[in-house]
């Protein structure tokens, strides 16, 4: 059986997330122009588009970190720029550098300072050592995370990201510096959990590895304008 965190109410539930006519300029530059998407519970969006599209503007501008000039950004039917419930949400980035991993944390460490509202060191501890076994990490859980490899990193900072039991996961170019063997085993976790829970899945990439393992509906962005990946063949082509 799904856990469906939409309740009895699960027909009238805004979606997860959701942007409406989203224009953001910086300084002068129009990097979106009128964006609207909206991605429903249990759903996948996949993002394409070339660095310098705007991907990472409509990040965030979609989590609230930046304001629209123009449109509305909603999380869970909350303006995104007053949203607080953040343990409803994941998020993974690609890899950081080399260097950025050094920091002396073990894997479960990195997850239980990620179990957001949950009180008591017991309970975040153990809470931490279900997430990382649900994403088969748990054998390293004591190891410290500048020591794994990039596959194995990234299923931790992929349990980091869960350990709250989020309704809403931002992927954002998660599979960047893995290689393919990794990135197949990460797409079947994230495809495992939406068997069992309700889950929407907003990922970002350019990995076409990663696109086919993620399944869901592909937009692309172009010069600051969404539309899908067949509209756009058809203007290149025109």
């Amino acid at each position: 059986m799904i856990d469906d965190p939409r309740g009895e109410y699960s027909t009238v539930a805004a979606s997860p997330l959701s942007l409406a006519h989203v224009s953001v300029r910086l300084g002068k530059k129009q990097i979106l122009s009128d964006v609207s998407l909206e991605l429903g519970w249990g759903d996948t969006l996949v993002l394409l588009g070339a660095n310098g599209a705007g991907k990472s503007t409509l990040i965030k501008t979609a989590i609230g970190e930046l304001v629209p000039h123009e449109g509305t950004a909603k999380l869970f039917g909350f303006n995104a720029t007053r949203f607080e419930d953040w343990n409803r949400i994941g998020y993974v980035q690609q890899l950081p550098p080399t260097s950025a991993v050094r920091f002396p944390a073990t894997s479960l460490e990195l997850v239980q300072s990620s179990c957001i509202g949950i009180r008591g060191g017991k309970v975040r501890r153990a809470r931490a050592l279900e997430t990382l076994k649900q994403v088969g990490m748990q054998d390293y859980a004591q190891q410290i995370i500048g020591s794994l490899s990039g596959g194995q990193l990234q299923r931790v900072r992929l349990a980091a990201s869960l350990a709250s039991k989020p309704d809403l996961l931002i992927l954002d170019e998660p599979t960047t510096g893995i290689d393919q063997k990794s990135t197949c085993d990460f797409f079947e976790l994230i495809n495992t959990i939406k068997q069992q829970r309700v889950l929407s899945v907003l990922l970002v990439t350019h990995d076409q590895d990663a696109i086919d393992l993620a399944g869901g509906t592909i937009l692309s962005l172009e010069d600051g304008c969404l539309c899908t990946p067949n509209a756009l063949l058809s203007r290149q082509e025109a």
